[in-house]
C-alpha cells in the first residue's frame, strides 16, 4: 500500500515519473500520490489542492498539501517563515498573498484554506467529513520533500508583513494548526484514504473509512478532542552547535555579524536590541507579550529587562513577570551556564525567565534547563538575528546599521529602577 512515513524523504523530480516507486533509490512522490483516472498531486507551491471532487452528497476537496521551504528561513526573502514542529503537534503557516493593496482572502490558496478553516472548526459532523486533510512538506534542498503531518486548522488570522521586492507592506494571513498522532498507523498516512476523498461515487462518511483513528475521532467528537489526539514526541530538545550557528555568508550570519559588531563596544546596551527581538519571538508564537522597561546598567543582580507574559482573559486570565538576560558574546563561543543560573535564581514562583545571546548554548547548558526545568526561554544568536531581521524589515530600514542606531536611540528612555513585579499593575 502506497503511504507517506513520518520523517521520510522523497525524491521530487521534475518532470514527474509516477511509473517509478524510486528515484536515485529514494521514494518517488509522483508515486506515492498517483491515482488512476486523477491527476496528480503537486507540491509546486506553497498550498496546493487538486480540484474539488464533486461527491454525490455533494462537493468537497480531497487534500490540501503544504510545502514549507526551509532552505530560505531566516532569509531577506522569507523572515516570516512557517513553524513545522511535527514532535510538538503543532505548525503555524503563512498564507501566499504578498502582494500589497490586495484583499489576503481573494488571493487562491488563502481562499482554500479560509474555506477549510470553516469546515476545521465546524460543530457539526457532516461538515467534518468534508473537511480536507492537510499534509505537510518542507524542502530541505531542491528535488527533495521530507512529509511532516497530518494537520487541522484551529487558527486563522491577519497580519502585516513586509516584502521590499513586492513593494512594502501587505495584509497576508497567518495559520495556526493542530499535527495529530499517527501512531496507530505506524507513522505513516495511506494514499488510500486520500484516493477514496478523490472518488466521486463515495460519501464522505464512506471516503473516511481508512483514515487514521485519530482523524477519525476528531471527526465524531470535533475541537474537544484535538488536544487527546494531539501528536507529541518524548525526546530531550537539545540543539546541536551546527543547528544554531549560521552561516557566515547566510543572511542571517551576517546580521549577527553586524548585531556584535554594534554592541561589543557598548555591551550593556545590548539589552535593549534584547528585549525586543524577546518580545516579537513570544509573540511570533501567538502568545501574548508586553514589553516592560530595562534596568540599570550596574547592581542589576544578573537582570537585564523586564518584560510580561499574558495569558487568558478576564477571570480566566493571568499575567506572568518575564526576567529578562541580555548577553553580547563572541559568536563562536557557547554562553557559561553561570549566566543562565544568576537568571534563574532571581526567579519567583510563577515568574519566567529569557535569556537572550549573540552566541550559542552548549548541550551541557540545555541538559540543565531541560533536566531542572527551570523556566527559562533560550534565544541563541541565529534565533536574534532572525527576529532582527524581521523587525528591520516591518520597520522598512535601509539595513541593519540603521536599525541599530535606532533601537540604540531610545534605550536611556526605557530604563527604569522599577521592580520587576510592578509590570503586573500596567
Amino acid at each position: 500500500m502506497k503511504r507517506f512515513r513520518m520523517g521520510q524523504l522523497y525524491r521530487y523530480a521534475r518532470p514527474a515519473s509516477p511509473g517509478l516507486p524510486d528515484i536515485d533509490g529514494i521514494p518517488n512522490f509522483h508515486y506515492i500520490v498517483a491515482s488512476d483516472g486523477s491527476p496528480t498531486l503537486q507540491l509546486e507551491r506553497g498550498i496546493n489542492a487538486p480540484s474539488a471532487t464533486r461527491a454525490v452528497d455533494g462537493e468537497r476537496l480531497a487534500v490540501v498539501l503544504l510545502s514549507s521551504n526551509e532552505n530560505k528561513l531566516g532569509s531577506a526573502e522569507n523572515p516570516w517563515h512557517d513553524t513545522l514542529a511535527p514532535d510538538e503537534g503543532l505548525a503555524r503557516y503563512f498564507g501566499d498573498n504578498k502582494t500589497p493593496d490586495v484583499d489576503p482572502g481573494t488571493v487562491s490558496g488563502n481562499r482554500t484554506l479560509l474555506r477549510q478553516f470553516e469546515l476545521h472548526t465546524s460543530p457539526e459532523k457532516t461538515k467534518r467529513e468534508l473537511a480536507a486533510p492537510i499534509l505537510f512538506f518542507r524542502s530541505t534542498r531542491k528535488g527533495f520533500k521530507e512529509f511532516a503531518g497530518l494537520g487541522l486548522i484551529t487558527g486563522a488570522k491577519r497580519v502585516t508583513q513586509f516584502s521590499d521586492k513586492n513593494g512594502g507592506f501587505f495584509t497576508n494571513y497567518l495559520f495556526d494548526l493542530a499535527i495529530i498522532s499517527l501512531t496507530e498507523e505506524d507513522e505513516s498516512l495511506a494514499m488510500l484514504w486520500i484516493q477514496d476523498r478523490r472518488d466521486p461515487g463515495r460519501e464522505a462518511r464512506v471516503a473516511n473509512a481508512m483514515a487514521p483513528k485519530a482523524r477519525r475521532q476528531w471527526i465524531k467528537y470535533g475541537s474537544p478532542e484535538i488536544e487527546r489526539i494531539r501528536r507529541r514526541v518524548s525526546r530531550r530538545h537539545i540543539l546541536p552547535k551546527r543547528e544554531q550557528v549560521s552561516s557566515a555568508t547566510s543572511e542571517n550570519g551576517k546580521t549577527l555579524e553586524a548585531v556584535y559588531r554594534f554592541y561589543e563596544p557598548r555591551r550593556h546596551r545590548f539589552e535593549a536590541l534584547a528585549s525586543l527581538a524577546c518580545e516579537s519571538m513570544v509573540r511570533g508564537t501567538g502568545a501574548a507579550y508586553r514589553r516592560g522597561w530595562l534596568t540599570r546598567g550596574t547592581g542589576d543582580g544578573g537582570l537585564d529587562f523586564v518584560g510580561r507574559l499574558d495569558i487568558g482573559e478576564g477571570l480566566a486570565g493571568t499575567k506572568l513577570v518575564v526576567l529578562g538576560q541580555a548577553k553580547c558574546e563572541r559568536i563562536d563561543t557557547a554562553t557559561g551556564g553561570v549566566h543562565i543560573a544568576r537568571t534563574v535564581a532571581r526567579l519567583r514562583r510563577g515568574w519566567v525567565g529569557a535569556y537572550v545571546t549573540t552566541s550559542f548554548f552548549s548541550e551541557a547548558v540545555q541538559r540543565e534547563v531541560y533536566e531542572d526545568q527551570y523556566p527559562v526561554l533560550l534565544l541563541n544568536g541565529t534565533a536574534l538575528a532572525n527576529e532582527v531581521v524581521k523587525l528591520k524589515l516591518a520597520g522598512g530600514f535601509a539595513n541593519v546599521e540603521k536599525f541599530l542606531e535606532h533601537v540604540d536611540a531610545d534605550y536611556e528612555a526605557q530604563v527604569s529602577n522599577r521592580r520587576p513585579e510592578e509590570v503586573l499593575w500596567d
